[in-house]
């Protein structure tokens, strides 16, 4: 009854009958096609933050503390809108299944007003924003670099969000190939501009922190006008491009924030979450703080691995549900939490059996000074394992549930799992029952083995309506 209850029939004859049938050519292919652009974007776009980081170490300490107060707000930010302009790539992938190609336009449409509706309201939290840095109780000199760094950054808000918008366009349309391409092109620029102008090279002006902002500002405008070019040039995207202009019915900016903004709030959540994780480390001690950076490195970018890997899915799920495929679509979801799962099971072992290698990419394993940090380091990853694995199966059921248009189940899930049971259980672990900061890694191991079930649950009973529901239309 409880496994009836929570929707859990992997075992069912049905589930493994697909899994049986899943095919490197018919099912594995496709979905890579979509996913390994999105893939490298990111991972490049990680490392990129990383490079800027290091610029501004180069200045001073404080500069680098700055840096990092500023990236911690407006990317926690920018992840919220993210998020909501994620609903443009579902809505996309669902009219191009359709082949309704003016559908597509509108959306687009929709999308750029929703862009500038939050353009005024964006600006003005960036602009006053050392207000709110008091209020958390930094250091007045960190608010003094961190403030025109910000400002900076605000200056580029309306190319960003053009950029996210029309990226979302690409990757709905399966283009994520091109969307790759013009990511990849912008981060010389980036680079560039950012260096140049942080040191004051090439007769270019010091700006200092400032210049990371200005950096990021002059080569978002730069990609953003080159895109808005090339779309408009190119005979594939020139009359999706030219359509926006057209103001008819029906309109989809309510629906772009309605499926949108759980996504982006879902993503801040956790993102609020992991941060809540640091400052409890940071009561334990300064030893666990460390030795769960050395884990956050590495967890980080694998979970938007995940995270590119289950958005891929979304785009070929929209596909083939438009085209009242929902067979494939759903072929699509365990092909894609079977890649998943694969990757983090390969990635666990070497947590397991070499966690020093890992480790010793920070701190030498020789020095009996970093004892308790390397002893910490292997517990935390040890457990970490776990949780991954159990995330590369509720990422990638997240990502068929957007495909399926249901994103406000996900955002449930992930309040109730992160911060009904993982927060709770890990502050009882470590502080009550005095095991560390290892509390915190099993109280999310606990909260995402409660939310997985839920999750799939809800998936193969949207699954069954949206079959349901193309029976009886075909039968009509």
């Amino acid at each position: 009854m409880w496994v009836n209850f929570f929707g859990i029939d992997v075992l069912a004859m049905n589930s493994i009958k697909i899994l049986k049938s899943l095919s490197l050519k018919n099912d594995f292919n496709p979905l890579l096609k979509l996913a390994i652009p999105l893939i490298i974007t990111t991972v490049v776009q990680s490392s990129v933050n990383f490079l800027g980081n290091i610029f501004l170490a180069q200045i001073s300490e404080q500069a680098f503390a700055a840096g990092a107060l500023v990236s911690w707000l407006f990317f926690t930010l920018i992840n919220l809108l993210f998020g909501t302009f994620n609903a443009i790539n579902i809505l996309v992938a669902h009219k191009f299944g359709e082949k309704d190609h003016r559908g597509i336009s509108l959306v687009l449409r929709d999308g750029l007003v929703l862009a500038l509706l939050l353009i005024i309201p964006t600006f003005l939290l960036l602009w006053t924003i050392s207000s709110i840095f008091s209020l958390l109780g930094q250091k007045p000199e960190l608010i003094a670099l961190a403030t025109p760094y910000l400002h900076a950054l605000a200056w580029g808000l309306l190319p960003k969000f053009i950029l996210m918008v029309l990226f979302e366009f690409l990757i709905g349309l399966g283009h994520t190939r091109v969307s790759m391409i013009f990511n990849l092109a912008s981060i010389p620029l980036y680079i560039f501009f950012s260096y140049v102008l942080i040191f004051g090279k090439l007769g270019f002006p010091e700006l200092g922190v400032a210049g990371a902002g200005w950096g990021m500002t002059v080569s978002d405008w730069i990609a953003a006008a080159v895109l808005c070019i090339y779309l408009t040039c190119s005979q594939s995207y020139s009359t999706y491009v030219k359509s926006i202009f057209t103001w008819s019915t029906p309109f989809y900016l309510w629906e772009i924030v309605k499926l949108g903004f759980p996504i982006g709030l879902m993503f801040t959540i956790e993102v609020g979450f992991f941060f809540a994780m640091a400052l409890f480390m940071a009561v334990i001690s300064v030893t666990s703080v460390a030795a769960n950076q050395i884990v956050m490195q590495y967890f980080g970018p694998l979970i938007d691995i995940l995270l590119a890997l289950a958005q891929a899915m979304t785009v070929r799920m929209g596909h083939h549900l438009g085209a009242n495929q929902p067979e494939i679509a759903e072929r699509t979801s365990y092909a894609g939490i079977v890649l998943s799962a694969g990757i983090m099971i390969i990635i666990a072992c070497f947590y397991w059996f070499c966690p020093g290698v890992l480790i010793g990419a920070d701190f030498n394993l020789q020095d009996p000074h970093n004892a308790e940090i390397i002893y910490l380091a292997k517990q935390f990853l040890f457990i970490a394992a776990f949780f991954q694995i159990l995330e590369a199966i509720r990422i990638p059921l997240f990502g068929s549930l957007r495909g399926l248009k249901d994103t406000r189940f996900s955002l449930f899930t992930s309040i109730i799992s992160f911060w009904g049971i993982a927060l709770p259980i890990g502050y009882l672990l470590s502080f009550w029952f005095k095991i560390g900061g290892s509390g915190f890694w099993l109280g999310l191991v606990m909260g995402t083995i409660c939310s997985v079930p839920l999750l799939y649950g809800r998936f193969k009973q949207k699954m069954h309506v949206k079959m349901t529901a193309i029976i009886i239309e075909e039968s009509t």
